[in-house]
């Protein structure tokens, strides 16, 4: 099923918010200020590692063999809920939900509640910037090591449909979508620019974004030299359309656009062209959540929940559609990641009636031979590779498999 985020985003979602080839001015509180910075390597922005969305990480490399499961921390009431993604920064393994709740990594213990907040991401000087939730949304940058506020932006949007949805980070800019459609883009000074869509990425200098109202899956030029300090938006190059269902956030590398979607009849993975927004091959129907698949070069790997609560974790040859393995699971996998040769899922399964159980599997990426197989309390909400360990949240517990 999809997260409790994302149930929340489908019921608020209004579909308005501009039109195409329409650029609103705005500007943010000018005493804010945020460095240039791109995402460091090993550290894991919200669900997808780096602003492609790839859910890469080129650096980790996950345990092979069975690994100890440990529980790193506890998170405070106020973030307890279901589909956390943790955050791993230099020092401390943040959590969004509610609020954002971070410990110092490796310490454990009760975590400290860094404020209100459903998404995060580090930089890589190692501070963290957050984004508060509607009323009234803004991005937070905190100082590293203390993570304390030194400067916040308002979003700029109000009332029904404000809800954040999507944070991606580039050099000298932040880009934040909300539900309604909004995508926002906050620059040094606190200047800034929308356009449309509400799940964004970023590759090449281009922006993506999924969600948009009316248009689906959008396309946006890139900013180059001086046309980076103009608080106009970017001009929109493309759309594809709504995709099936609900989309999750995309993926572009190697020249694709790969997202995945939710629907009750039906979930898919859609692969498009990067430049021009063609589809390259017709929607692969899963399940009823698929996710938008981890890619490494050319292979996609996605993970499946079906309505009876089972799943698949399939992977595809994302040049032509097809598959190349799949396993099926008796869990609904919700999400997946790569490290090195080893993919790592996450899912669901039904202990009792009213109490469901996680599972972790790791496999090769190459033949989908199942490495290990580790069982957690609770739901599971995200997961991250950095270094040779995995970090997945269920429920109000984040644990460490190594």
């Amino acid at each position: 099923m999809p997260s409790v985020t994302r149930r929340h985003l489908l019921s608020g979602v209004v579909a308005t918010a501009g039109t195409y080839g329409t650029y609103r001015l705005h500007r943010g509180r000018a005493s804010a200020t945020f460095d240039a910075w791109t995402p460091e390597s090993g550290t894991w922005p919200l669900r997808r590692y780096d602003p492609e969305g790839t859910a890469h990480n080129p650096n980790a490399e996950p345990p092979r063999h069975p690994p100890t499961v440990s529980a790193v921390g506890s998170v405070p009431e106020p973030t307890r809920r279901p589909r956390l993604a943790p955050l791993v920064g230099p020092d401390h393994v943040v959590v969004a939900g509610t609020d954002a709740a971070a410990f110092r990594d490796g310490s454990g213990g009760e975590a400290v509640s860094v404020g209100p907040a459903t998404l995060a991401g580090f930089g890589p000087d190692g501070r963290l910037h957050t984004v508060r939730p509607a009323p009234e949304p803004a991005v937070v940058d905190h100082s590293a090591g203390t993570l304390r506020e030194r400067a916040r932006v308002p979003l700029g949007v109000k009332g029904g449909g404000s809800d954040p949805t999507g944070l991606v980070v580039g050099a000298g800019e932040v880009y934040v979508g909300v539900a309604n459609g909004t995508l926002r883009a906050v620059a040094g000074g606190g200047r800034g620019w929308r356009v449309d869509g509400s799940l964004p990425v970023l590759a090449g200098g281009r922006l993506y974004a999924a969600d948009a109202p009316l248009a689906g899956t959008v396309a946006y030029a890139e900013r180059p030299g001086l046309g980076r300090r103009l608080e106009a938006g970017t001009k929109r190059i493309w759309d594809a359309g709504p995709v099936e269902g609900f989309p999750h956030r995309p993926a572009v590398t190697d020249g694709r656009l790969v997202v995945g979607s939710y629907a009750e009849d039906g979930g898919a993975v859609v692969a498009l062209d990067a430049d021009i927004g063609d589809r390259l091959w017709e929607p692969r129907r899963f399940g009823t959540d698929v996710s938008t698949p981890a890619i490494v070069g050319d292979n996609g790997y996605t993970a499946v929940a079906r309505g009876d609560g089972s799943g698949r974790v399939i992977a595809l040859d994302l040049a032509t559609g097809e598959t190349r393995w799949r396993d099926e699971v008796g869990f609904g996998a919700i999400t997946a990641v790569v490290g090195g040769e080893t993919l790592v899922v996450a899912g669901e399964r039904e202990r009792t009636e009213d109490r469901s159980a996680g599972v972790v599997r790791a496999y090769d990426t190459e033949t989908g031979e199942v490495r290990w197989t580790r069982g957690v309390d609770n739901a599971p909400g995200g997961l991250a590779v950095a270094g040779e360990r995995v970090v997945v949240t269920a429920g109000p517990s984040v644990y460490e498999l190594v």
